[in-house]
């Protein structure tokens, strides 16, 4: 089955279907006072977590039952040459506490590789798609298709991450390292960071330590708006990848940071 097909163009067909499924159930959810539980790795998780990677599973599993489904909250073995990555809200901790900066996130990786996607910010009405090989935000019914920044020297550029927390003592010295060099330093975000530099807003976006489902459907869009991305080696990201991140506007952005954080990193 190759990436020609027309599996590939119905698998993009129902990325842009997905937040008529996954909305309404956030929607009820959201600012709702929702019960929080810890899971084993201390991170929160509420039933509206679990409720839409549930319907979405579904979904998929109606579309393409032959295609292998991996979540945050339900596991999941990579196991067919498919596989769909759902993380059902991307930034539950934002979610919890009312900021509207968080994401349902759905990926479709091909032999390990990551080849379409949907960011969804349900509370911003911001939709981020691949669709024939270009990227596009869909807001109030509208669409546009998105192009990267042209930032190429770190002085200019603007650098993101989520938490501090989020990296290792060693990964967050690398971050810093890199960061001296930018013009402005972002946290916060979660998901919201790689659509902000997808869609021409943000310059870098670094973290590490991420699981696949933090990580499979940021790709795609970030690379059909132009986007280079890779791992701190300088690899692609593969679900089999050791969860680091550099997300950068285009190439000459890319190949600066590199060599910045592989200074540190070693």
């Amino acid at each position: 089955m190759s990436l020609t097909s027309n599996t590939f163009k119905e698998a993009e067909r129902l990325l842009a279907k997905m937040p008529e499924i996954s909305r309404p159930l956030i929607t009820k959810y959201f600012r709702q006072g929702t019960d929080v539980l810890q899971k084993s790795d201390d991170s929160p998780v509420t039933i509206a977590d679990k409720s839409v990677e549930a319907i979405l599973r579904r979904t998929l599993e109606a579309h393409f039952p032959d295609h292998a489904i991996i979540g945050e909250e339900e596991g999941g073995l990579a196991d067919k040459p498919f596989c769909w990555v759902i993380d059902p809200i991307d930034g539950t901790r934002a979610f919890i506490t009312g900021k509207p900066l968080f994401g349902t996130l759905v990926a479709l990786a091909h032999d390990g590789v990551p080849v379409c996607a949907m960011i969804d910010m349900p509370e911003l009405d911001e939709c981020y798609l691949t669709r024939d090989g270009a990227a596009y935000l869909r807001k109030a019914g509208n669409e546009e298709k998105l192009l990267t920044r042209q930032t190429t020297a770190l002085s200019a550029a603007h650098i993101a991450t989520t938490s501090p927390d989020a990296f290792t003592s060693q990964g967050w010295k690398v971050f810093q390292h890199l960061r001296a060099q930018c013009l402005s330093p972002h946290y916060g975000g979660d998901c919201y960071n790689y659509a902000l530099l997808a869609s021409g807003h943000m310059d870098l976006v670094v973290e590490h330590q991420l699981a696949p489902h933090d990580i499979m459907a940021l790709v795609p869009v970030m690379e059909a708006a132009g986007a280079v991305v890779t791992d701190w080696q300088g690899q692609p990201i593969r679900l089999n990848g050791d969860g680091s991140i550099l997300a950068a506007a285009n190439m000459t952005l890319h190949r600066l940071a590199l060599s910045e954080i592989q200074q540190v990193a070693g």
